[in-house]
């Protein structure tokens, strides 16, 4: 890759250049909304809630260092996926990049792996690594590049990568209502941070550990909450939908067998709707696919 790229960029200025996961990084993204944090804000992710990371912006609770060996896998391989990015395209200029900041709204930031020239016009490049195979690009990936697109003025991205030891390149493309979405969505979650006015609340276990985290004390006091007669009933429902599900998935892993994939035929096409996967050579268990494609 080529040297840093200038430090005004179309809709963007350079932040400067941090170590992923350095003092530097962490402080640098602490007073903005990152590209792999949009799709959080837009209730995207399914490891953490917009109001667990509204919550870590307002510094009510400190972000929990995420770091695990898939993690480090990606960022190992982001340099020699490059490389062979640059070999698979001799013709493009393909450039390193640092943390940008919109001219407009300093709050958004960017730090995309890469930018490219191609034919003329800036691409962003995004790297990402899986070992499981993608029926369609993760949502969260989409949005983030959307994000940098607009947070630095670029049309188009392309999220390549190794995904179930296979090559892929997926080029998102501009979209003028995508778009609009995208800025909508993370202007509102800008506006609870600094108006300090929670999100919508949600049924997710990444709220629910953001709240205990704010309030980590006990005191004597005794309060009284409307609704709270509730509480017993939403608890008998969960129990027994837990209690049904977990029967339904060890009848289907049961007529699996050892195969791999459960579908069911619907107006001539099959949907699957659960696989069958194991780690690190341990039992397997089922993945329901929600969608059901």
């Amino acid at each position: 890759m080529k040297a840093h790229t200038p430090n005004k960029f179309n809709d963007a200025t350079l932040v400067g250049v941090y170590e992923p996961g350095s003092d530097e990084w962490h402080a640098a993204r602490a007073n903005a909304l990152g590209g792999s944090e949009i799709g959080v804000a837009m209730g995207l992710s399914p490891w953490q809630s917009a109001y667990y990371l509204w919550a870590v912006k307002t510094g009510q609770i400190e972000q929990r260092p995420v770091w695990n060996w898939a993690i480090r896998f990606g960022q190992k391989f982001e340099e020699p996926i490059m490389e062979l990015l640059q070999e698979e395209h001799p013709e493009w200029d393909i450039y390193a990049t640092g943390t940008y900041s919109n001219n407009k709204r300093p709050w958004m930031h960017a730090n995309p792996d890469g930018l490219a020239k191609v034919n003329g016009e800036w691409v962003i490049i995004e790297v990402k690594t899986s070992r499981n195979y993608w029926d369609e690009i993760p949502p969260t990936y989409i949005q983030q590049v959307r994000y940098y697109m607009a947070v630095m003025g670029v049309k188009r991205a392309l999220i390549v990568g190794v995904v179930n030891m296979a090559w892929v390149e997926h080029w998102v493309e501009w979209d003028d209502f995508e778009q609009d979405v995208l800025q909508d969505q993370a202007t509102r979650f800008w506006t609870h941070v600094t108006e300090g006015t929670a999100p919508d609340w949600d049924g997710s276990a990444s709220t629910y550990e953001a709240v205990r985290e704010m309030h980590p004390d006990i005191t004597d006091e005794e309060i009284e909450v409307d609704g709270i007669h509730n509480l017993p009933l939403a608890q008998q429902a969960f129990e027994a939908a837990e209690a049904e599900f977990l029967k339904q998935k060890s009848q289907v892993l049961s007529v699996m067998g050892k195969a791999k994939h459960a579908y069911f035929e619907h107006e001539g096409q099959k949907i699957r709707v659960a696989s069958r996967q194991a780690r690190m050579g341990g039992r397997p268990y089922l993945v329901v696919n929600k969608k059901g494609k």
